[in-house]
């Protein structure tokens, strides 16, 4: 865990870091348990994709604001997210320290992973740290295909010259219990950037998250029909919060 993280190393305003924390903590330390205690079954699949769902749900409720938008997108039967921090200029999706590691290695993808064409269109002026063998191709998929699904991703939201970068919130957990939280940069080929642990705000000022709560409600923008099928910005934050798991076994 990283002691005295400086607010300056934030790509975002420190509150928006401190609540997408909380909605990670809330989800996994009181929200499943309390979900398997009212629909215990004889086994429990569902829990891994019943997380995501919650997430969600304390995101929406806890980060939206004027300056915060989703992007709604469809890939095959699941619905992704991403958060759009307009103020600053940087996106955002949530998964797994786990799940984040095991997207790159899939070498047989007919088309690109949305994580890939993001990073590949956001992210493409940056260059890992160390970076000995890059584990995504980058001749997997021509550049056009690329800023052409990034394209799908955001229909017409955004564009590839925005100049967002592009943050994955990765989580680590065990049980009920919340562990890890990071906000990583990646480079298009998934070689880290930067990174920032972020785990000290696990255990938060509630009374500080609570205070000024935005109205939810005003937040609507209606998108153009012809875009509404790709995407959606919603009254709330639903980022792409199920661990990516449904894409990478599609």
């Amino acid at each position: 865990m990283t002691d005295n993280v400086s607010v300056t190393d934030f790509p975002s305003d420190e509150m928006v870091i401190r609540r997408l924390v909380r909605a990670i903590q809330k989800a996994i330390e009181e929200d499943i348990p309390e979900f398997c205690r009212e629909n215990h079954m004889e086994t429990m699949n569902s829990v891994r994709y019943i997380r995501g769902d919650k997430i969600n749900e304390n995101i929406r409720n806890l980060v939206i604001s004027d300056d915060i938008m989703l992007i709604s997108f469809r890939r095959y039967s699941w619905d992704g997210r991403m958060i759009i921090d307009q103020k600053n200029r940087i996106s955002y999706t949530v998964t797994t320290k786990q799940n984040l590691e095991a997207i790159p290695k899939k070498k047989d993808r007919k088309c690109p992973h949305f994580l890939q064409s993001i990073l590949a269109v956001e992210n493409g002026d940056l260059q890992g740290q160390y970076v000995q063998q890059t584990l995504f191709s980058l001749e997997q998929f021509e550049e056009d295909v690329l800023e052409d699904d990034y394209m799908k991703i955001v229909a017409g939201i955004l564009s590839p010259d925005s100049g967002y970068h592009h943050y994955v919130v990765t989580y680590e957990f065990e049980r009920s219990n919340l562990l890890e939280v990071k906000l990583v940069l990646l480079d298009r080929g998934f070689n880290v950037v930067s990174e920032l642990d972020v785990s000290d705000f696990i255990k938060p000022d509630f009374g500080l998250l609570t205070a000024e709560q935005p109205d939810t409600t005003e937040h609507m923008t209606e998108l153009p029909k012809s875009a509404r099928s790709l995407v959606a910005i919603k009254s709330g934050i639903r980022p792409s919060l199920i661990e990516l798991e449904e894409e990478n076994q599609a």
